[in-house]
């Protein structure tokens, strides 16, 4: 579908001038502002889901105020305060219990989270909300039947691969590698070059690196591309890499070592070019950027042993996307009906 144009923006505009209460175009109205911040001047978008939810609280003007402070103005609190009064008034639709789960899942009340998943769960077959169930029973601590629910959600249209990625390292810590197998390889054929997908070669390079097959996880990383990639950051890829390409492996931290001393050259001969808040700022910079050539020149020297496994945070949740009441774009249904 298609978003509302600057020109139907206008004529919304002028529309609500006759009908100033009218609940339907002042969302319209906002959905439009935001699809279009070419246009605004003042937070005109915020402004409007504002007069709607002032106008009159009901689940659709409280609902789409809430999602719009959660996503767009980081005002979780008041967004979940509001979620949780709307929710009060016993909507008929999965989106208010959806977008409270979601809200309460990012910030770790997983059980309370769970419960309005599984009432959205009731409403929709969404694969996404299947997903999210998965997510909270994993963090809860229950493996199986995360697992469970990951697998239901790793369908055809699972296509970012995050539920794949999570049923196979779920796979793994169940003693089922032959699955997190057949899982990697058919994900290692997804793989692209300099992709800026979440389930890359990285994260499938971790699926082989939990089996052992270190020269399949460095192949993962070079098929994504290894310039940009900051190893010390990733310690399974990179012990990878140290195992089966040890040369490369060499050859990439003396890169890094080489780029930071460009970083440092820069800040120093160049301060008008690079900005910071103040000298304090800038002298910590180049504290870091010291610190971390001595630390990787040490690891040349040194090499690496192999890390402890952490599943724990490599899991990964399924973004909700927009769930604003009466979105064309996304094909949103136009009420709490």
């Amino acid at each position: 579908m298609i978003a509302t144009t600057e020109i139907e923006l206008k004529a919304l505009i002028e529309k609500l001038k006759d009908n100033p209460q009218n609940l339907d175009l002042i969302n319209k109205i906002a959905i439009g502002y935001f699809e279009n911040p070419s246009v605004l001047t003042d937070d005109e978008d915020l402004k409007y889901f504002e007069l709607a939810y002032s106008t009159k609280k009901t689940i659709k003007s409280s609902h789409n105020l809430a999602w719009y402070l959660y996503f767009e103005c980081g005002e979780e609190n008041r967004a979940i305060k509001i979620q949780k009064e709307l929710i009060e008034q016993k909507p008929k639709s999965y989106l208010p219990y959806y977008l409270l789960g979601f809200m309460l899942m990012e910030n770790e009340d997983f059980k309370k989270a769970l419960e309005y998943f599984q009432i959205a769960k009731e409403k929709s077959d969404r694969r996404d909300i299947v997903h999210n169930i998965g997510f909270c029973y994993f963090k809860s601590g229950d493996l199986k039947t995360s697992r469970e629910y990951f697998k239901l959600a790793n369908t055809e249209f699972d296509l970012e691969h995050r539920s794949a990625f999570n049923q196979a390292v779920l796979d793994f810590q169940m003693q089922n590698p032959e699955s997190t197998r057949e899982i990697a390889d058919s994900l290692f054929s997804k793989i692209e070059h300099n992709s800026l997908s979440e389930i890359g070669g990285c994260e499938i390079g971790f699926l082989y690196f939990l089996l052992g097959d270190f020269d399949k996880a460095t192949e993962s990383l070079l098929k994504e591309g290894i310039n940009g990639i900051d190893l010390t950051e990733n310690e399974e890829l990179s012990y990878s890499l140290f195992v089966s390409n040890n040369k490369l492996w060499i050859s990439q931290h003396k890169k890094m070592v080489a780029e930071r001393k460009k970083w440092i050259a820069e800040i120093s001969s160049k301060p008008n070019k690079v900005i910071f808040q103040s000298e304090q700022a800038k002298r910590e910079r180049l504290i870091e950027l010291e610190n971390k050539i001595s630390m990787i020149n040490e690891l040349i020297s040194t090499g690496i042993s192999k890390p402890d496994i952490d599943i724990t945070r490599d899991v990964v949740i399924e973004p909700c996307g927009c769930l604003l009441f009466d979105c064309k774009r996304h094909e949103n249904q136009n009420d709490d009906e």
